[in-house]
């Protein structure tokens, strides 16, 4: 795979009034993903620390995977048509990989579906010590040894709720996350890698379909507010022991993103300048230390109908639209989009998963790495340019 564009540098002067700091830069390239030999297109999902791509080839919704420096793999699976931004997982150490599969059951000729994870080859094993109804993960943690969804009730189940959030460990198979009081619907969408936290949504009740940002403690849920004491909207992943949460903007009066820190609290983030004001803003992933989030701001074209404009999130620079990122080193990347969400990215915060669709509707997909060029301040520091 070759990158689109020369990798280009932009010198930014770092100034001083102890001494003459050095000129410092960045590299960046942007390699578009392929879509495997003999398959329609491709979307992607999610992204290991070591730059490995997960997500589904299409029309047969077959879970694909791109290793860096390597052909395209098609690894079976899948089959569920749900969720392409989000499923399938990996964990960022590359160990597991998940999706949704369908089951058949005994009895019926309506198939299940359940969380299934990848053996090898094209071969899957449906998730066992699942003790719920019809399942799917929506998140798991870096070590792969912990994942998390949201499930219908299982049979014979008179308790009105209709979505239990769920964890599972090998050790304690599937459990239902606790509800708070009033609602019915809950998902689970990241967790720590102790499995002792877990964050996701409830639904605001019955009919209510807002989603509203919760944390679990070893099973007992509680709301994530702001420092006004309003509820954030919902939480979409977290950092490997979960003290970095970021999620979505609740609701038109509450539509900024936003990051949770255990020091910290809610801190929103901001809005793309010269975004739609109507747009709801999604991060949906963070380095490991909450510095850098990406995502996407969600609006209605006129003509479009629903559409994401992709964002970088940083400690330094804030808010950012990512075609204008990428512009600032050269790299002419979708400017002409109809779409365009930045999934997710590494822990270590340098490299990032774009999910675009062209002009022509065309899926598309590329990894952008960010390569910060030696720098030292003649004090000894280390320079971080983002």
């Amino acid at each position: 795979m070759l990158p689109l564009s020369v990798a280009v540098r932009r010198a930014l002067l770092i100034c001083s009034t102890v001494a003459a700091a050095p000129a410092m830069a960045i590299t960046l390239t942007l390699t578009e993903l392929p879509v495997p030999d003999g398959y329609g297109t491709a979307g992607v999902a999610n992204l290991a620390a070591d730059g490995t791509v997960v997500g589904m080839v299409w029309p047969d919704a077959k879970v694909v995977r791109w290793v860096p420096g390597a052909d395209p793999e098609v690894l079976g699976g899948g089959e569920t048509f749900t969720l392409e931004n989000i499923m399938p997982l990996v964990s960022k150490d590359g160990s597991l990989i998940a999706t949704a599969g369908y089951f058949q059951q005994d009895g019926t000729d309506v198939p299940r579906e359940s969380p299934e994870i990848w053996m090898g080859g094209t071969d899957w094993l449906e998730l066992p010590d699942l003790t719920l109804g019809d399942s799917s993960p929506y998140g798991m943690s870096y070590d792969g040894q912990t994942l998390v969804g949201g499930s219908f009730p299982p049979a014979g189940d008179a308790s009105g709720i209709q979505q239990y959030p769920w964890i599972w460990t090998a050790s304690g198979g599937q459990v239902a996350l606790g509800m708070i009081d009033g609602t019915v619907w809950g998902q689970a969408w990241a967790v720590s890698n102790d499995s002792h936290v877990a964050v996701g949504f409830f639904e605001a009740g019955p009919g209510d379909f807002t989603r509203y940002g919760v944390r679990w403690v070893d099973g007992a849920p509680e709301w994530i507010l702001d420092a006004d004491g309003q509820h954030v909207g919902q939480a979409i992943n977290c950092n490997s022991d979960c003290s970095v949460i970021v999620g979505a903007g609740r609701d038109a009066d509450s539509p900024q993103a936003w990051r949770w820190t255990a020091a910290g609290g809610v801190e929103y983030l901001g809005t793309i300048f010269g975004e739609d004001p109507g747009a709801v803003y999604y991060a949906f992933e963070s380095s490991e230390d909450g510095k850098s989030i990406v995502g996407s701001a969600y609006t209605i074209d006129p003509n479009l109908g629903g559409v994401n404009h992709g964002f970088l999130w940083t400690q330094v620079d804030h808010m950012q639209d990512f075609v204008s990122f990428l512009s600032l080193y050269g790299i002419d990347y979708g400017g002409d989009f109809n779409d365009m969400v930045v999934n997710a990215i590494t822990p270590d915060g340098k490299t990032m998963l774009v999910a675009g669709q062209g002009s022509d509707f065309s899926r598309q997909r590329a990894v952008v790495h960010v390569v910060p060029d030696d720098a030292i301040f003649a004090d000894g520091f280390d320079v971080i340019p983002i």
